[in-house]
């Protein structure tokens, strides 16, 4: 998180002595991988250098999620994206991207002291549930850290309409399952302002 803060402000420090732009648009998206998809609407700030057409931007959606864990079962639920694109945005563009469920991150809670209690008692029921039940926790996910994502894209800007193609590399868990698909790929359609 350091990192992409880092970015932002580098960005925003050089952009000082050069003139720089900013779009808004509104889009739609849709990733696949095999059977699982995630669709989604959502907002994105373009903040570009007139000069370089480097810049950033930063996007949020929320939509539908629909993914199959390491077990085939599927598993749906509401994925809200929070993300920050690095890179050359003119007429035909390219860019790195970064991003997690920002849902997640504010909704869930990760107290995780219920699975702790156990390791201060000696007696063979604890040991059990350590061995056997929080091992399993362990293992399957019992963590379920945020989702997050990292990835790339190019697209091509008609006046006010935009078409991307990208492709993800997606981390997704849940209490206790993890994703069996972790590449996405898929295309969004956005109308500027």
């Amino acid at each position: 998180m350091k990192i992409l803060l880092l970015i932002v402000v580098t960005f925003f420090a050089s952009s000082v002595y050069a003139e720089t732009e900013a779009h808004v648009g509104f889009f739609i998206k849709n990733e696949m991988s095999g059977d699982d998809y995630i669709n989604g609407v959502g907002t994105e700030v373009w903040l570009l250098n007139e000069e370089t057409h480097i810049g950033v931007a930063l996007n949020s959606s929320i939509g539908t999620a629909h993914v199959a864990d390491t077990d085939n079962f599927k598993h749906s639920y509401v994925a809200w994206d929070m993300g920050i694109k690095f890179g050359y945005f003119s007429d035909i563009f390219v860019y790195g991207e970064l991003g997690f469920d920002l849902g997640e991150l504010i909704l869930h809670d990760r107290d995780e002291d219920d699975y702790d209690e156990y390791e201060d008692s000696h007696d063979f029921v604890d040991y059990i549930v350590d061995v056997f039940i929080d091992d399993f926790y362990d293992n399957y996910g019992g963590t379920n850290d945020i989702d997050t994502y990292i990835g790339a894209g190019v697209g091509i800007k008609f006046d006010n309409v935009i078409i991307e193609a990208f492709s993800r590399y997606r981390q997704i868990d849940g209490e206790y399952w993890k994703a069996n698909n972790q590449n996405f790929s898929g295309l969004k359609l956005t109308v500027t302002f």
